[in-house]
C-alpha cells in the first residue's frame, strides 16, 4: 500500500506597529546670584522650562491559512493482521458429579485490524467448529467464551471512534457472531483487541472421552459497519 502525502504551507508577515514616544526637555538653568559691591543689594533669577509630546500605538493583524492534503491509495484495503491461537492445556476428563470449566493458559496474539484510511467502517465476525479429536470424537455440549477484549489503538492519541467489542459464546455450530465493530469513519489506523486469559473459558459437561480436542476458529473481516 502506498500513500501520497502533500503538504502546502503559506508564509506571510504579520506586522505589529508601535508609535514612537518622544520626550524632549529644555535645558534647566541653575539659579544664579549677582552680588554687587554694595552689601545691601542682592538679585536672584531662576528660569525653568519643559516640553513633552504624547505617545501613541497601533496594532495591525493579518489572517492566513495552511493546508494539508492526505491521499489514500485506491488499492488500499482494510486487513485482519493477527488473531489468537488459544490453549487450555492438559486437564482431567470431566466425568464426575460436576461439569468441567477450564480457563485458557495461553493466547498468543491480539485481534489486530489495520485501516489505512478508508471511512467505510468494518466488523470482525467469529465462528468455530466442534471440539474434535483425531479419532473423530467430540466434546458434546462444549461452549467457548472469549470474554470482551480490551480494545486499544496501536498508537497514542488516535482520534477516530474505537471499535466496539462484544462477548459472544461459541457452541461449535458454525453460527457467526460479531465480536468487533467500527462505525463509518471510525476504526482508522491500527487497532488491537486483547483477550484476557482470565476471561477465556471453556465449559464441558461431564461425560466425555479422554483425548486431545481442537476447534477451528474462523475470524472474518468485512469492510462494512454494523
Amino acid at each position: 500500500m502506498t500513500r501520497k502525502l502533500k503538504v502546502s504551507l503559506f508564509s506571510s508577515l504579520a506586522v505589529l506597529g508601535l508609535g514612537a514616544g518622544l520626550l524632549a526637555a529644555a535645558p534647566v538653568y541653575a539659579a544664579t546670584t549677582d552680588t554687587s559691591s554694595s552689601s545691601d543689594s542682592t538679585t536672584t533669577a531662576t528660569t525653568t522650562s519643559s516640553d513633552s509630546t504624547s505617545s501613541s500605538s497601533a496594532v495591525t493583524t493579518q489572517s492566513t491559512t495552511t493546508s494539508a492534503e492526505f491521499d489514500t491509495s485506491p488499492n488500499a484495503t482494510i486487513s485482519l493482521d493477527t488473531a489468537p491461537n488459544i490453549s487450555f492445556g492438559k486437564n482431567v476428563t470431566p466425568n464426575g458429579k460436576t461439569n468441567g470449566s477450564y480457563f485458557a493458559v495461553s493466547a498468543d496474539n491480539p485481534v489486530e485490524v489495520s485501516n489505512p484510511g478508508l471511512g467505510s467502517g468494518w466488523n470482525v465476525q467469529l465462528k468455530n467448529t466442534p471440539f474434535t479429536d483425531a479419532t473423530g470424537d467430540t466434546l458434546g455440549g462444549a461452549q467457548l467464551t472469549l470474554g470482551t477484549p480490551e480494545v486499544a489503538a496501536a498508537n497514542t492519541g488516535n482520534p477516530s471512534a474505537a471499535p466496539v467489542a462484544t462477548n459472544s459464546p461459541l457452541n461449535g455450530t458454525g453460527t457467526t457472531q460479531i465480536v468487533l465493530a467500527a462505525p463509518a469513519k471510525g476504526g482508522l489506523g491500527i487497532w488491537d483487541s486483547e483477550y484476557s486469559l482470565a476471561n477465556i473459558n471453556l465449559t464441558v459437561p461431564a461425560g466425555q472421552v479422554s483425548g486431545i480436542y481442537s476447534s477451528t476458529l474462523t475470524w472474518q473481516l468485512s469492510d462494512t459497519p454494523q
